[in-house]
């Protein structure tokens, strides 16, 4: 008879799932997840919409990721209309993605990671023995909260950042304000790598591509993207190689190079471009040495939170002397089609547009990081479940609370977001 594990309300992950595990004279056969999270039609509400409609209606996509929604809408928008705008936008747009970059990594990390290894069940308890782990994060999140309100005009689903520009240029003394708090918390984020370094990681070594955007800078890449096991893809070209579709039983999209998993996150963009940081090189090469391990990321993760602040201010410090009012650049909608690609916390993000002459949208598609982590995620799963039975009596209680939380482990490594996430219920455990 199956087993069945019951995983009620497993917090600090967002959306709804199940994983099926089917495991026949000790090995594992297969380890599917089933997404169930409610359907929301983003690209159906966004086609018939004007094209300035496009950037504010997609950013509601995800409050976690909003501001790299808006920055690829607008981009996305910019390439169908053939819209050049200034080395001031670039460096402004920069500047927000970085700041959405922070928020969400010095969230994820020190409330969802940190509870798993230090043996609490959320960051509320963990704060009774280790305050100064929570004051860096809430520190650290405040940076990255003041950068895209001092940008784009709110902490979430930014107002300014707009096709052809911004609308409303921040204010110098502000941003000079905004150097003095990024370089306040500069040390905090550089001890919170050797935090993250520290950490009790499980064994995991399961060979995977990487994928993520190259360019001139770490945070704002060019139109390439680049593997560490294979060439480069042109984004103009996405779709021809990286395949979404859909599974019976699950809301989700799953998206494979192919017909293989591949990851992409803060992992893939370290690996990919570790020429550009300034990280100490002792934790890069404790990367590299597990490069094929998936809880890497977390250790990536608080890499890019450093290196956020690090490039913030330099890019303040190169903006403010020669910062000036402009206005949005001038343009007239054509019939085209526009596809972008930014580096979103989680990955890469492509969307992608058709427009007619008026400028409204007939044709939408979004891929989002978890999307194309969902195939890698389960491989990950079966390769870790395999680990466990070796090592676990799964008849035993005790067993079936060790697995679960592995499992959560493993599952937060990839940072996931079905709403853009999973959120598991149930774990049906079927032995033959």
């Amino acid at each position: 008879m199956p087993r069945t594990i019951n995983l009620n309300h497993i917090t600090k992950i967002e959306g709804h799932a199940r994983l099926h595990v089917v495991i026949d004279n000790g090995q594992v056969k297969k380890a599917k997840l089933k997404i169930f999270e409610g359907s929301r039609f983003f690209e159906g509400l966004l086609k018939g919409k004007k094209f300035d409609e496009l950037p504010t209606i997609s950013s509601r996509i995800c409050g976690v990721c909003s501001v790299v929604h808006t920055i690829a809408a607008v981009k996305a928008i910019e390439t169908a209309f053939n819209v050049k705008v200034s080395k001031q936008t670039d460096l402004l747009r920069e500047l927000l993605n970085i700041g959405g970059t922070v928020q969400s990594h010095a969230l994820h990390l020190f409330f969802l990671v940190l509870p798993d290894y230090f043996g609490f069940s959320s960051a509320i308890e963990m704060a009774s023995e280790h305050k100064n782990l929570i004051r860096y994060a809430l520190a650290l999140k405040k940076a990255g909260n003041r950068i895209v309100q001092i940008v784009a005009g709110r902490d979430i689903h930014p107002i300014s950042c707009v096709v052809g520009g911004f609308s409303r240029i921040p204010d110098k003394k502000r941003l000079k304000e905004l150097i003095k708090e990024l370089d306040s918390v500069k040390s905090l984020a550089k001890k919170s790598i050797k935090v993250f370094a520290e950490l009790d990681y499980p064994h995991f070594d399961l060979i995977t591509p990487h994928f993520a955007l190259r360019g001139k800078s770490y945070f704002y890449s060019d139109d390439i993207i680049k593997c560490t096991f294979e060439g480069c893809v042109n984004i103009q070209d996405y779709e021809s190689h990286f395949h979404e579709h859909f599974r019976r039983g699950s809301t989700a999209e799953f998206a494979t190079k192919e017909g293989k998993s591949y990851m992409v996150g803060a992992l893939p963009r370290v690996l990919i471009s570790k020429d550009q940081l300034h990280t100490p090189a002792k934790y890069i090469k404790q990367l590299e040495k597990n490069r094929n391990s998936p809880y890497m990321n977390v250790l990536a993760q608080s890499i890019e939170i450093y290196e956020g602040i690090i490039r913030s201010i330099e890019i303040l410090e190169k903006l403010i002397p020669r910062l000036k009012s402009e206005s949005p650049v001038k343009f007239t909608p054509v019939e085209g089609e526009g596809i972008a690609a930014i580096e979103a916390p989680r990955g890469i993000l492509f969307h992608r547009y058709k427009f007619n002459k008026e400028g409204i949208c007939t044709y939408a598609n979004l891929t989002t990081p978890t999307t194309q982590n969902l195939a890698n995620m389960e491989d990950s799963i079966k390769f870790l479940v395999h680990e466990l039975i070796n090592t676990c009596d799964p008849k035993k209680q005790r067993c079936d609370s060790e697995i679960k939380l592995e499992i959560e482990k493993l599952i937060r490594a990839y940072d996931p977001c079905i709403s853009c996430s999973t959120h598991f219920l149930e774990l049906k455990w079927e032995e033959k």
